[in-house]
């Protein structure tokens, strides 16, 4: 007996080990390989946390698995959407990765994500009484807009399924339930349910928005799609919008954001982001935030508190990023632009908890203020010992009074700030730690495993003849340079990788995604790209 007790109690000791190390393998896994939506997650992170095939020793040996050209349509800057992808598929054909990828002529493409060929495609007919919108503009491109989605993780759902069943007592309706789906909305306003191993539709597409809107892209939990439209497209309102695909047909809400340049909310450029409790975060254009109830959008909290903005404002908070969600020591907090250039912290209730100087030099020149600014979506992480990091792409110089502790160089035309969220006595900081090197145009980053990827898109930002014109400005750049991969140290933001000359054109203005060891994104020429490590065949 004395002998066995010992022997029993390592044996426990080992089991308990070993479940801890499968429930944090299980917690960074949880989408499964997935990435189901822009950013990844319903809280837009942008962080890819178990990928074991990317680390800061292993991209040096990154190269360009693949490109393929696909169909596009119009002019523009966002002709190729981030790819949604699938991480297993038990298809007709095996075992697959597949990587959704829509593009503005209202296609979406199933790409075997391996090598690159085609699946898959499916074109989305126009099909309503509305005449489709055939002129492109930088404020109107036209076309599909809104990258596609599968179901997000959440409460009972599981990302690439068609969502948990309907609640007891609920009829339920056609969109949810069953066999693996993606969903995408046509430029005709109609909502798809497309079969992931085949491309049709699994139910009749409904209308869900108006005709020729510019929608977002589009995050699905617990059973209902959110996404917000802009710039009043062919007359659509500027609105967040819900669609409850729990009931039958489905319920569709939305939750006006105003019109006009100087308005309160009018120019929203980002998606909408969710909290844990599935409350409905919306950055506008008066560089105020937003909180809406979920499904029902029903206003609870905004800041800042009073009405304010103006042009100047908006012209010089430019691009508006999506808020980022996440948890730090057990409480949930948010991230988000705010006024004078500079990143804001705050909790669920949206008091500010912290903010930081100016970011970016501001300029003189009232035409020239467009090339000044956050630039798209905030990333944030956490590190191996626990550091919360958030990292903002940034149009034009670093303010002189911001001083990060790191600088990779002289970055006059744009970079990535990295910011440490930190406690020091019962007070949040935002402690800028790192900037990177010089790169006309970062797009938002995404990280995977202490590694930051950022694209360095091309200059072509610099297209505003008339401040007070916004229609002015055009969409096909001149003097651009090429898209340029970069992968860098997520703790200093060195580099550790470029892809240098590879990519020929500038990059879609749509974004990245990340999943099982490769990048993916669009050129402005309709080609996606795959970057990542060859795997030995």
């Amino acid at each position: 007996m004395s002998t066995q007790r010992p022997m029993k109690t390592r044996s426990q000791s080992l089991f308990l080990v070993v479940f801890a190390a499968c429930g944090l393998i299980a917690f960074a896994q949880s989408r499964g390989g997935n990435w189901p939506t822009y950013g990844g997650d319903a809280q837009r992170s942008g962080w890819e946390g178990a990928d074991a095939a990317i680390s800061k020793d292993t991209v040096k040996n990154f190269r360009l698995l693949w490109k393929t050209k696909l169909e596009t349509a119009l002019r523009g800057m966002r002709p190729v959407l981030p790819p949604v992808i699938q991480g297993r598929l038990i298809s007709y054909r095996g075992f697959k990765e597949l990587a959704f990828v829509a593009t503005n002529a209202d296609i979406v493409y199933a790409i075997d994500a391996d090598v690159g060929t085609l699946f898959w495609q499916k074109h989305l007919e126009y099909s309503v009484r509305e005449p489709q919108v055939t002129t492109s503009s930088w404020r109107c491109p036209g076309g599909l807009t809104a990258m596609p989605t599968m179901p997000v993780p959440g409460r009972g759902a599981a990302a690439g399924r068609g969502g948990p069943a309907p609640a007891p007592g609920q009829r339920g309706s056609a969109f949810v339930g069953g066999s693996p789906s993606v969903y995408a909305i046509s430029s005709d306003g109609r909502l798809h349910r497309l079969n992931t191993s085949t491309g049709d539709d699994m139910t009749q597409p409904v209308s869900v928005l108006p005709a020729n809107a510019r929608a977002s892209s589009l995050t699905m939990v617990d059973n209902t799609i959110y996404t917000v439209t802009t710039h009043e497209c062919n007359d659509a309102p500027n609105a967040v919008w819900s669609i409850d695909l729990a009931v039958d047909p489905p319920k569709v809400r939305s939750f006006a954001l105003g019109s006009g340049v100087g308005s309160d909310s009018g120019w929203h450029f980002g998606a909408p982001t969710l909290g844990s409790d599935n409350t409905v975060y919306v950055q506008t254009s008066a560089a105020s935030v937003l909180t809406l109830s979920p499904r029902d959008l029903q206003r609870k909290q905004v800041f800042p508190s009073g009405e304010g903005g103006g042009f100047v404002a908006v012209i010089e908070a430019l691009k508006f990023p999506s808020p980022v969600v996440f948890t730090h020591n057990n409480r949930e907090l948010v991230a988000a632009s705010c006024w004078e250039r500079s990143l804001c912290l705050f909790d669920m209730n949206l008091t500010q908890l912290a903010k930081t100087p100016e970011i970016v030099q501001p300029t003189r020149n009232a035409s020239s203020s467009w090339e000044r600014g956050m630039w798209g979506n905030l990333t944030s992480w956490q590190d191996s010992d626990g550091t919360r990091w958030i990292v903002v792409p940034t149009l034009g110089p670093l303010h002189p009074e911001l001083k990060p502790t790191i600088s990779n160089g002289s970055a006059p035309n744009g970079s990535l700030v990295a910011f440490k969220v930190e406690e020091k006595n019962g007070a949040f900081e935002l402690t800028p730690a790192w900037i990177s090197r010089d790169m006309p145009t970062p797009l938002p980053a995404v990280v995977a495993n202490g590694v930051v990827f950022v694209l360095s898109a091309g200059e072509f930002t610099r297209q505003l003849k008339n401040a007070e014109d916004i229609n002015s400005m055009e969409e096909r750049p001149k003097g651009s340079t090429h898209a340029t991969l970069y992968a860098l140290d997520a703790r200093t933001g060195k580099e550790l990788y470029s892809s240098g000359n590879q990519i020929p054109v500038p990059a879609s203005l749509t974004g990245m995604t990340v999943s099982n060891g490769r990048v993916y994104f669009g050129g402005i020429d309709g080609t996606l790209y795959a970057f990542g490590i060859p795997m030995e065949r």
